[in-house]
Parts: C-alpha cells; sequence; structure tokens
C-alpha cells in the first residue's frame, strides 16, 4: 500500500467514525487557540455577551476553545456559534491575537458540510438563493418594476440618473455589492454620480454576482470559492486598474479574496478612493452650498467590516469628507463603533439577539441630539433605519454614499 493509499483509508476510518480532519489551512487558523491565555477579555467586550447575556451566548472564548477538543465535540457549539456577528472586536482586543472571527467561520463551514441538521433552516433558505442566483437576494422577477423602484428612489432623493456603463480597460470597476444592486439600488446610483462628477472612467460588471461573504458566513465555502472565482474571471476580462465598492463587507472580502486569488489589483471603498484617489483638495471645493437656515446634525456609525476587517483609517476617511460639507456638523455617538447586529447573518435567524445588539446603538444616536445618522454601508443603514422605527425615532439615516451624492451638483 503506497503512502497516499494509506492516508485515504486512515482518512475513510475516521470519516466513519464522524471524525474530519483539519487541512493545512484550517490547521493555522485552530493553532493559534494555543496562544489564548484567559484573560477573558473576549467576552467582557463581545457586544452579543453585552446585550444577552452569557445564558443566551456564551462568548467568543467558549466557541474558540471546542476546536481543542476531538473533532466531534465542537458540533456542541451550534446553538452558540450562529449568533456570533462576526464583528472582530474579540480578535481586536485580544492581547494574543487569536483569530476568533475565523474560528467561527471555520466551525460553522465545518457543521454545514457535516452536520448541516444543525445549521439553522433561515441560513438554508439564504443559501438556496445565493446558489440559485448568485446573489444573497432574490432579483427582481420584472425589470420594469426595478426600474421604476429606482427612478422613485432617485427622484426622492433629488438625484439624477446616469445610466449604466460595461467597458473594458476603464481605470475604476465600481462593484456594488448584492445589496446595493437588488434592494438599496439608490446607494449603487449615487456611487455613479460621484464617479461620474469627478470623471473617473469607471466601468460596472455586465452581470453582478456575489462576492461570496455570506455564503462564508453561513458555512458554504464551497460556493463561497465559487463565487469569487467567477467574479475574478469577470474583473480580468474587463482589464480594470482598481475595484471600487460602496459596501464595507464587500470591501473586506474582496480585499481577502483579491490578495488570495491575485487578482493584481487593489480594492477600495469609496471613502477610501475619494481621499486617496480624488484627494482632499478636489474634495474641499465639490461640495455644494447648503440653503439650510441652520446646520445639519448628523452623528456617524462605524461598521464593523470597515474598522475592524479592514482599516480604521476609512472612518477617519468619513470625518473628514463630512468636514468639508457645508452646514454639517458632527457629533459623535459613545457607541459610534459599536456592532449594529446585522453582522454574521445573526438577523437571518435570530432577529431579537440582532435588537439587542443594537440597543446600545439606538440609545446612544438618541443622546448626540444628532437628526440624522450617516453610515458607509447598506446592511448597518437597514439595520439603523429598522431600529430607530421600531423605537418611534424621528432620527432619519443615510447610506454616507447618498448623503455625498446629494451634496454634489446635479448637473444635467
Amino acid at each position: 500500500m503506497s503512502e497516499e493509499e494509506a492516508y485515504q483509508t486512515v482518512l475513510a476510518t475516521l470519516k466513519e467514525e464522524g471524525i474530519y480532519p483539519y487541512t493545512e489551512d484550517e490547521m493555522q487558523v485552530v493553532k493559534s487557540i494555543e496562544r489564548c491565555i484567559n484573560c477573558g477579555l473576549c467576552i467582557q467586550h463581545c457586544p452579543v455577551v453585552a446585550a444577552v447575556g452569557l445564558d443566551r451566548f456564551s462568548g467568543p472564548r467558549s466557541i474558540a476553545v471546542e476546536l481543542s477538543r476531538s473533532p466531534p465535540e465542537y458540533w456542541t457549539t451550534a446553538d452558540v456559534v450562529y449568533l456570533c456577528t462576526g464583528c472582530g472586536t474579540c480578535r481586536e482586543v485580544c492581547p494574543k491575537d487569536v483569530d476568533i472571527p475565523e474560528i467561527v467561520n471555520l466551525i460553522r463551514a465545518r457543521i454545514f458540510k457535516h452536520r448541516p441538521d444543525l445549521v439553522p433552516k433561515q441560513l438554508h433558505t439564504a443559501d438556496a438563493i445565493i446558489v440559485e442566483h448568485g446573489l444573497a437576494f432574490v432579483p427582481w422577477e420584472d425589470p420594469e418594476e426595478k426600474t421604476e423602484s429606482r427612478n422613485m428612489r432617485l427622484e426622492r432623493l433629488g438625484l439624477r440618473y446616469i445610466p449604466d456603463q460595461v467597458v473594458k480597460g476603464a481605470d475604476v470597476l465600481f462593484y456594488p455589492g448584492c445589496q446595493a444592486e437588488e434592494r438599496a439600488q439608490e446607494v449603487k446610483e449615487s456611487a455613479k454620480i460621484i464617479l461620474d462628477h469627478f470623471k473617473v472612467k469607471f466601468t460596472l460588471l455586465e452581470e453582478v454576482n456575489c462576492c461570496g461573504l455570506p455564503a462564508t458566513l453561513l458555512g458554504d465555502d464551497e460556493t463561497a470559492l465559487e463565487l469569487a472565482l467567477k467574479l475574478k474571471r469577470k474583473v480580468k476580462d474587463l482589464g480594470v486598474k482598481m475595484l471600487v465598492t460602496t459596501c464595507a463587507g464587500c470591501t473586506s472580502n474582496l480585499a481577502h479574496i483579491a490578495e488570495r486569488d491575485a487578482w493584481g489589483i487593489p480594492v477600495y471603498h469609496m471613502l477610501e478612493y475619494l481621499v486617496e484617489e480624488i484627494g482632499i483638495a478636489k474634495l474641499s471645493s465639490a461640495f455644494k452650498q447648503s440653503t439650510e437656515e441652520e446646520p445639519l446634525r448628523v452623528t456617524l456609525h462605524d461598521p464593523c467590516h470597515l474598522i475592524k476587517h479592514t482599516s480604521r483609517i476609512t472612518m477617519d476617511y468619513a470625518g473628514q469628507i463630512l468636514s468639508l460639507i457645508p452646514d454639517v456638523e458632527v457629533t459623535q455617538s459613545f457607541a459610534h463603533d459599536s456592532c449594529c447586529g446585522g453582522g454574521g447573518l445573526v438577523s437571518y435567524h435570530a432577529g431579537d439577539v440582532a435588537r439587542a445588539v443594537m440597543k446600545e446603538n439606538i440609545a446612544a444616536i438618541e443622546e448626540t441630539g444628532a437628526t440624522r445618522v450617516v453610515t458607509p454601508c447598506p446592511l448597518c443603514t437597514a439595520q439603523l433605519e429598522d431600529n430607530l422605527f421600531r423605537q418611534g425615532s424621528s432620527v432619519e439615516v443615510d447610506d454616507m454614499t447618498v448623503f455625498i451624492a446629494q451634496r454634489l451638483p446635479q448637473e444635467g
């Protein structure tokens, strides 16, 4: 028997016992647990623990340590591992850099593959949509209705329409993400307005497909990889120099897969692109003068996928841009960088947990006295709108891309 045959025999025997050895890449994640010193900082700072208590969610450390046990035993985390929002706070505060968000993804992937009966049924539904449509949301059945919805949104916001364009060799590929493509069309349209205003040579995809982050979060690594490779082929075919997106989750995931799969181009969130590529000098003279009698008082919400999975400097850029807009006054919320509760697909199957996590944000926003919340993430925007509405609050919510576009001269 050859070495390979012996290895396959051992794998088959282990499989019969319900034991699935880690791959080499998975082992790197698992080994990070060995650095844990049980300090408990991850539990103290976890927004889900703070919101629902240890009886409902036993915390990041309890999930992580399951991987140090014999493989079959980590199935016992199924009742809590899907309550993690993946915000990354635990990794950020960990003195030993234990990569708990990746550990959560690893556990979810193994449960999805080997014990799908333990995956919340709502996530199976979400996965079926992604597999069938290549998007995180069911596309509009009637293209005309989608167009009507888009036009109504633009009219309500006072924004002009710029036709979609697909051209090869453009400087920028604008990637809207699933939510801006199918649900929050005003975000996609606003990004086009911004790029057009600064005379950026940009293109869109002929057909958008998901970046794969939702599939990764629910544990379907196979679909996530297929979507990533499909997107890479489309990007390569267009021959662009860089990719710009308006979605926080897409930013972190696209940056990851672009490096992993050697796309050869940088990935920017729109805020990063505006400051680093367009420049503060051009931005400072771009905004039209306000006609309001009093300054608009706004507060910023920081998306976790930007500040904890990408870079905190992105939200520094957000503050810089807002400071350039006439008659906009920014007041900081004490919970500006706290999770909105919508990450990790938690809102899909445990809405009560997602809403509990959001409570701190709502209280902090109300305390600022701001009349509007601005955030550079369609998911955070939706979460904030829903929860503020439930509270009967008069505070309005804007995606920051829309907020910027509304304050540029509407030529044409």
